[in-house]
């Protein structure tokens, strides 16, 4: 994190990281496996990047905006349509015709979400915060981030995608050691 980076610059370039990624996966052929492990990187990140809107920039908006809580009340509705498509699409098998749609609807929902945030939201806060506070808000959201499941708040933290768990002819001790830091198959 830059030293001079706040918490609107922050939350700014998650939504462009987030887009370039929609822009790669639309650059994949339907079906292409690449093109799942790009929707779990995306996946991964919104839930990380929402855990950071709704504890630190939420409160914020709610407590220093005229209209802060019916803002908040859009931004978390908005953050519920996200996450129950992800919780559709992380399941769903890349070579599914549902898997582009999904994706499809799930790329319109985050940029439209995005911005309107950045043409609404980040400046009405900006107009009322300090950039002192700023700045700090945006070492607690970083934290944030990195310590956050990446699952959509709903899934239970049992439920793995398929195409993560360890194949069955590794050792066990191999598919044991998979399972327990989740990252799969090596």
């Amino acid at each position: 994190m830059r030293h001079d980076e706040d918490l609107l610059d922050l939350l700014t370039a998650d939504h462009q990281a987030v887009l370039v990624h929609f822009s790669e996966l639309s650059g994949l052929p339907s079906g292409d496996p690449q093109r799942k492990e790009l929707a779990d990187l995306v996946s991964d990140q919104l839930v990380r990047h929402t855990r950071a809107e709704e504890e630190h920039l939420y409160p914020l908006a709610r407590d220093r905006l005229a209209d802060g809580s019916a803002v908040v009340e859009r931004e978390l509705a908005d953050h519920r349509a996200v996450e129950s498509l992800l919780q559709e699409l992380r399941p769903t098998r890349v070579d599914s015709p549902r898997f582009d749609r999904l994706v499809a609807r799930l790329a319109e929902e985050v940029t439209r979400h995005a911005g309107d945030e950045e043409a609404r939201l980040f400046p009405a806060v900006r107009a009322v915060t300090t950039e002192v506070e700023l700045r700090r808000l945006a070492a607690r959201a970083r934290d944030t981030e990195e310590h956050a499941s990446g699952r959509p708040r709903h899934q239970r933290p049992t439920d793995r995608p398929a195409d993560r768990l360890p194949p069955p002819e590794r050792p066990v001790v191999q598919r044991l050691r998979d399972f327990l830091t989740w990252g799969g198959p090596s």
